[in-house]
């Protein structure tokens, strides 16, 4: 059975590229700078996760639109929410624990968004060793787009959460049950939003291009509806709606006809699924008054780290094509295109473009920049990965990127942790139009 101990084994974190250590110099100093770059980047990130979370103590964008049907279940009465229960059902746990109030909310917001951090060292770790690890939480900790959606009552960091699992387990797994676990986990997330069943293609990949366990354990794919359907009919019960397999197949087709009706809708907040290659429109998802000032936790990106992995994400499938070609002449570049590296970007490129694709393909102009979030937690890890290539082949320019990545995480902290800033302080920021409330 697939367990953490399996997911931390040696042949997951072994390095996969020879280390360059400078033999003179027994303390390594750039691997010194890159871990209190790493640290810098963790702890400024997790702070900004934690601090003032139940600021403001009101709704703020679409807060309420979850928070009053999570608390409609601790009440029975029925969801009249537009997506799947779980992320409601998660949610009213953290109002159980703190009160219905703000920090009882978004408690269960920043839990998923902590727990990313942690599957995404592990996942970066899986696929690209230690240095991989590293660099992927560095990355998911100090990216706005993750630090925002942390400390708002929102379901797309649950969605991203239980999307990252679902690969890392079928990454991770060793038997049939280690891929049962990921189909779960699947199931899990398309429970959040129906988006998240698109993760397994993901760990599909991983199976099938891994090959540590027999592609015959796909079958058990099957449990995602299942877990789907059970927890569904679970939640209806739970309000006293009918709850047969029938009745759960009406709801499931009137909801699927509202979000297909939404493709010719407007809305101000909106934005093709093709700007948020570079960052058009994110949303300031949080805005509160202090004062004279005001707060603002924007799921603006970091930009640097934001056209990197854009250009990771679009470079993994021209690199592959011209390296197919190339091999054909010199056949010794196959062995580049099967390499432990190469399996572990194209789950990740995978990854990153099926969880995209319902956006390019269902729902016209009617989509939002959040729907953007779990490809680009597949990305922010694969740009790990490729930097931490990059650390081991040429290390001044690694750490001179993620100095630059580290600086512009600073600058732009006070409008992702929600600091009081004057409007023009913001829109020093904010530096493009679309990028303000």
């Amino acid at each position: 059975m697939t367990t953490f101990p399996s997911i931390l084994s040696k042949w997951h974190w072994g390095d996969p590229w020879p280390r360059r250590v400078d033999k003179t110099n027994p303390l390594d100093i750039a691997r010194i700078l890159l871990w209190v770059l790493v640290t810098v980047m963790i702890v400024g990130g997790v702070a900004l996760r934690l601090r003032a979370i139940a600021t403001p103590p009101y709704f703020t964008f679409d807060e309420e639109l979850f928070v009053n049907n999570a608390h409609a279940y601790l009440v029975g009465l029925p969801d009249a929410n537009d997506h799947p229960p779980l992320g409601k059902l998660i949610m009213a746990v953290g109002m159980l624990v703190f009160g219905d109030d703000s920090l009882g909310w978004r408690f269960a917001s920043l839990c998923f968004g902590l727990q990313t951090l942690v599957i995404g060292y592990w996942l970066g770790g899986a696929l690209f060793g230690r240095t991989g690890a590293l660099l992927s939480l560095a990355f998911l900790a100090s990216d706005g787009f993750f630090i925002a959606y942390s400390r708002t009552g929102l379901l797309d960091g649950m969605l991203t959460c239980l999307v990252l699992w679902s690969v890392l387990l079928a990454v991770s797994a060793e038997s049939y049950r280690g891929v049962l676990a990921s189909a779960v986990m699947v199931g899990l997330a398309a429970s959040i939003k129906w988006s998240g069943a698109m993760a397994a293609f993901p760990a599909v990949a991983a199976v099938l291009l891994l090959r540590r366990v027999p592609r015959t354990s796909l079958w058990c794919l099957v449990a995602t509806p299942v877990v789907h359907v059970l927890l569904w009919m679970g939640a209806l019960r739970m309000t006293g709606l009918a709850s047969d397999p029938l009745s759960l197949g009406k709801t499931m087709l009137a909801l699927l006809e509202h979000h297909l009706g939404l493709a010719n809708s407007d809305n101000a907040a909106a934005s093709h699924w093709y700007s948020w290659l570079y960052l058009y429109h994110p949303i300031v998802i949080k805005l509160s008054y202090h004062g004279a000032n005001q707060r603002y936790a924007s799921s603006l990106g970091n930009p640097w780290l934001w056209a990197w992995t854009t250009l990771s994400a679009l470079s993994v499938p021209l690199l592959s094509a011209g390296l197919t070609i190339w091999s054909r002449w010199r056949p010794g570049v196959r062995r580049v295109l099967v390499g432990r590296f190469a399996s572990g970007a194209a789950i990740l490129w995978i990854g990153w473009l099926s969880l995209l694709l319902p956006w390019m393909i269902a729902r016209g102009k009617y989509t939002f920049s959040y729907h953007y979030m779990p490809s680009y937690g597949f990305g922010l890890v694969l740009l790990g990965g490729c930097a931490a290539v990059l650390f081991e082949r040429h290390r001044r320019l690694a750490l001179g990127f993620l100095t630059i990545a580290a600086l512009v995480s600073g600058y732009f902290a006070p409008v992702w942790g929600e600091f009081p800033l004057t409007e023009q302080q913001a829109n020093q920021r904010l530096l493009v139009e679309t990028w303000r409330p």
